[in-house]
């Protein structure tokens, strides 16, 4: 009897350790071309599924309008919200979130305008610009949220503002299926881009989850065969 009971008690000690330690965690990902279509498709949401099985954690994913997945880090609904440019010109503590502590790819920040109108890329400050509504603080002149990127490219093909700056690989897309041909691209600035993590006492298992996951991941190739895709050198090609 009592080996039977010893017996139970290991296996509830088996089962409590696996409470504590299998964490859950929630993902919510920017909408954007190639980046995230859908909980299904898109290559962060394959980055997100690797460190899933990498960690052996449940992490659920949520693809949500960019400033709603940055909102919901912010508001500590989410553990962690991909992706997002580090901002060099605001001071870390100021911000209502945390980076993580691994860079997952670079981007390239590309202004788009109008080809008979060129842009001094060295006085921003004299043009209307826009910009995604979850990036307008994230330069250092002034730049009004853009509704959406075929929206904005419209805008520019119609006077109605000078320039649209975003990342070349959720914009190109739109630029290339559309029939603005008289549109420019000039590249910008090639930013560090990582996750963004609530500023909470979980932020920081949660950095070493992710660091832990993606370290291992590039060791056995396979983070490389996943960002590869979308980590890469600017092009300058013209419409």
């Amino acid at each position: 009897m009592n080996k039977i009971k010893k017996m139970i008690l290991s296996i509830v000690l088996i089962l409590s350790s696996t409470i504590v330690y299998a964490a859950d965690y929630n993902a919510t990902l920017g909408n954007m071309p190639v980046y995230a279509e859908s909980k299904d498709k898109g290559v962060l949401v394959d980055l997100v599924k690797e460190i899933q099985k990498e960690s052996g954690n449940s992490i659920n994913i949520k693809v949500l309008p960019f400033a709603s997945s940055l909102y919901m880090v912010q508001k500590s609904r989410s553990d962690f919200h991909i992706p997002l440019i580090k901002n060099d010109i605001v001071d870390v503590n100021k911000l209502p979130f945390t980076y993580s502590s691994e860079t997952i790819f670079h981007v390239n920040f590309v202004i788009y305008s109008l080809k008979n109108k060129k842009i001094d890329i060295n006085n921003l400050s004299q043009y209307k610009i826009e910009t995604d509504r979850a990036h307008v603080a994230y330069f250092p002149f002034k730049t009004s949220a853009s509704n959406s990127i075929s929206g904005s490219l419209s805008k520019i093909n119609d006077g109605k503002i000078d320039a649209f700056i975003f990342a070349d690989f959720a914009t190109d897309p739109y630029l290339k299926e559309s029939k603005f041909k008289n549109l420019s691209r000039e590249l910008y600035k090639v930013f560090d881009v990582k996750m963004v993590l609530p500023k909470s006492a979980k932020a920081k298992q949660i950095d070493t989850m992710l660091s832990t996951s993606i370290s291992n991941l590039k060791q056995s190739g396979k983070y490389q065969e996943i960002m590869g895709k979308i980590d890469l050198a600017y092009s300058n090609w013209q419409p």
